[in-house]
This record gives structure tokens, C-alpha cells and sequence, in this order.
């Protein structure tokens, strides 16, 4: 019963702190009159955010990068490739013709349990 219960219990706070993606754009005025790019009309400033919990290098609870906002269980999402795709993909939204300055930052804590992140972001520009 012991195990039941601690079994549920890592359960419950493993998806209490699983991962997650998230994007952010700033737009408009709240670019304060900043050119971002060096040619054309920039659109926003995106930003999106991922991480995931890990065992050793098992990826067990990870931001799901096809539906921002939901968790991906056993799928390391946590990487530049999957997140590309969800810059592009508001950058598009925003009707923007390119994505310029694509930046990451990648992040890793932990020892047997951990965690990774990584941050990506890049200008649209019209």
C-alpha cells in the first residue's frame, strides 16, 4: 500500500510540474519604434519557452511542441529542432514573410530526476 501511494503521489506531482511550451510575441507599440530587422517591417518579437522533466536521459513529462500548452509523455520535445517549428509557426500566424535572428538558450539541472529548458526567440518581419 506504501508503494501504491507513493507511486501516485510522484505521479501527482510530476504532472504538477510537467512541462510545458509557451509563446510569446510583442507587437506593435510595444516595440517602442525598434527596428528588429535591418530591412523590411518587423511584426513582433517572439519568444517561446519549453522544458521537461527527465530520468537519466528519458525524457518522461516534456511540453508538447504540436499543441502548445499540453504535456508530451515520453517525447523529448526539449530541443531546437521541435521548437524551429513553433516560432515559425506564429511568426506565420502573424502574416510575416521571414523569421530573422532565431536565438536559443538551453538549460539543464539535476541528477538522477532533472530538468531541461529551452529558450528560443527571433523577430517577424514583414
Amino acid at each position: 500500500m506504501k508503494k501504491i501511494m507513493l507511486f501516485v503521489s510522484a505521479v501527482a506531482v510530476g504532472l504538477l510540474f510537467a512541462g510545458c511550451v509557451s509563446v510569446e510575441a510583442v507587437q506593435g507599440s510595444d516595440l517602442n519604434g525598434e527596428g528588429i530587422a535591418n530591412t523590411g517591417t518587423p511584426v513582433a518579437h517572439i519568444n517561446a519557452q519549453n522544458w521537461g522533466i527527465y530520468l537519466f536521459s528519458i525524457p518522461l513529462l516534456t511540453g508538447a511542441t504540436d499543441t502548445p500548452g499540453s504535456i508530451a509523455v515520453l517525447k523529448d520535445t526539449v530541443n531546437v529542432e521541435s521548437m524551429i517549428p513553433v516560432v515559425t509557426a506564429r511568426s506565420r500566424a502573424l502574416k510575416a514573410t521571414k523569421t530573422l535572428d532565431l536565438a536559443s538558450q538551453f538549460s539543464v539541472g539535476g541528477f538522477i530526476f532533472y530538468t531541461r529548458s529551452i529558450n528560443v526567440s527571433a523577430n517577424a518581419v514583414r
